[in-house]
């Protein structure tokens, strides 16, 4: 049942108030501006109520009135009141939003992710992957711990879970992911030098997974496994770009030297090459097999010449349609990684 009380330009509702998952009220004064209309009181009372607000309560502005949101109670039970600017346009202005008469679905969301994630919910900025400012960082410094372990040759399965382990934050894997690594051939890569964040990106690529940092509403941030297919938007990156010089990333990359190859393989003249880069070298397994490419079926020739080792390696890997970039993991660690 809705109560209604009119005093002067004061008109307030109360209603029973409504349970949610975490059993948070909500409180909503809204403040008209000069020049709504009457009329338009009884609309926004209905819409809130409507869209999930415990108790509204319309009044005229008053000096120094803003939007504002204050959160009381406890953590079982939250209290939450906001308060809101109607102006003549019909544009209500909360903490965090911005909303109309026809803007229903876009408010019963606010009032849900308040109630489930209390201010930060609908106040916070939000950057990459949808995460707050914090839950970026929670995240960044979760995968930026160094993975420890040795990966090659051991099935996908035993290495995500050793990893799941050494994080705070839980890796989840959806249904489908989980069967593409439950059937994956062991994995290719040593990468026990790299942080968990580019090693995870680089091992799981070659079975078309990939890591998504997932904040669920109501729920703690979590890193999420699934096949790319499924996944729309961003996900955490093979490595970063570095602003630092190919001289400082690899200073081995531009010393001259007297090159030739000849009677080699690609995959044959890299592994030879590998060590002098002095860095971990990675291949994209997923692209090169989507390409048709191997390496260890291709030759590769270069006519003998002086020139930076960087340049040896650029040409033998444009010779298999292939291209390498040096990267950098979460904690700066630097890795040469090859794909198309």
């Amino acid at each position: 049942m809705i109560t209604r009380m009119i005093l002067s330009l004061v008109l307030a509702v109360i209603v029973a108030p409504i349970a949610s998952a975490s059993d948070a009220s909500i409180a909503i004064e809204v403040v008209t501006e000069r020049g709504v209309q009457a009329t338009a009181h009884r609309d926004w009372l209905q819409l809130l109520v409507r869209c999930g607000a415990d108790d509204v309560r319309i009044r005229s502005h008053r000096a120094g009135d803003e939007p504002s949101l204050v959160a009381r109670g406890s953590k079982e039970r939250p209290r939450y009141t906001v308060v809101g600017l109607l102006n003549a346009e019909g544009t209500l202005t909360l903490p965090g939003g911005r909303f109309n008469r026809r803007s229903a679905d876009k408010l019963r969301d606010y009032f849900d992710r308040l109630a489930a994630d209390g201010t930060e919910g609908v106040t916070a900025e939000r950057g990459a992957f949808g995460l707050t400012k914090k839950q970026t960082e929670l995240v960044h410094d979760d995968l930026a711990k160094p993975v420890g372990v040795a990966t090659k040759g051991l099935p996908l399965a035993d290495v995500l879970k050793g990893i799941n382990k050494a994080t705070e934050l839980e890796l989840r894997m959806d249904d489908r992911a989980w069967q593409v690594v439950r059937d994956a051939e062991p994995v290719a890569d040593e990468v026990e030098s790299l942080t968990i964040g580019s090693a995870l990106a680089i091992l799981i690529k070659r079975d078309g997974l990939v890591l998504v940092p997932t904040k669920e509403r109501g729920e703690q941030v979590d890193l999420r496994i699934a096949r790319a297919r499924d996944v729309e938007g961003e996900t955490w990156p093979i490595g970063w770009k570095s602003d630092r010089r190919t001289s400082e990333l690899a200073p081995a990359m531009m010393e001259q030297l007297n090159a030739e190859v000849d009677g080699f393989r690609l995959a044959e003249a890299m592994e030879s090459i590998a060590p002098r880069i002095g860095v971990p070298v990675y291949w994209d397994h997923a692209s090169l097999r989507s390409k048709d490419i191997d390496p260890a079926t291709v030759d590769v020739k270069l006519e003998r010449q002086r020139t930076r080792l960087g340049r040896v390696i650029d040409r033998l890997l444009f010779q298999a349609r292939l291209r390498g970039e040096l990267k950098v993991d979460e904690a700066g660690t630097v890795f040469y990684w090859i794909s198309r």
